[in-house]
């Protein structure tokens, strides 16, 4: 209960006015954005359930804004390509990647849970571990990451990190377990 309070508290003294009103707390099901560029995408406490961003652009890609997750569910990233130097706080589950692009994914505060992950992934992380300060905001002291199939993937200047298990992903062929 406490928690929900801060949470809440902190909240309100985050400035919202730049978020675009259309992606600020909503639900959105079954909707396509095949092939749309997004500038600067920014959706903040918004859940995607079996949306289409396939073959879409993110310029500028910020998954979950703000101190609250965004979730994706089921939802299609295939052929995208994507940039994120500060993805914020997402959760994507059961969504797919296949043949994506990642140009850029510095993930701090991203969740995957059975996502098909055949991308090419040219720069980047995901953390397993949330800082000290973003776990007091979000409730939640780490990222899931499990049954993730990356076994399609191109990982190039890219790592795991903070406490994610390789042991619960299909890896590429190859790519060496921390010991």
């Amino acid at each position: 209960m406490f928690q929900r309070i801060r949470t809440a508290i902190a909240r309100r003294h985050v400035d919202l006015r730049h978020v675009d009103r259309r992606f600020l707390r909503k639900r959105f099901v079954a909707r396509d954005w095949s092939g749309k560029t997004f500038e600067d995408f920014g959706p903040v406490g918004c859940r995607f359930i079996d949306c289409s961003f396939e073959g879409a652009h993110f310029l500028r890609a910020c998954f979950g804004g703000g101190v609250e997750d965004t979730t994706y569910v089921r939802c299609n990233f295939d052929r995208s390509t994507i940039r994120a130097r500060a993805p914020g706080f997402a959760s994507f589950d059961s969504c797919t990647f296949r043949g994506a692009e990642f140009v850029e994914m510095f993930a701090s505060g991203i969740e995957m849970i059975n996502c098909d992950v055949g991308a090419t992934i040219r720069k980047g992380f995901f953390n397993g571990a949330l800082s000290a300060d973003d776990a007091r905001l979000l409730g939640r002291s780490c990222n899931r990451f499990l049954n993730n199939d990356f076994s399609h993937a191109r990982l190039l200047d890219f790592d795991f990190r903070s406490g994610i298990d390789e042991s619960q992903q299909q890896l590429p062929p190859g790519w060496r377990l921390e010991a």
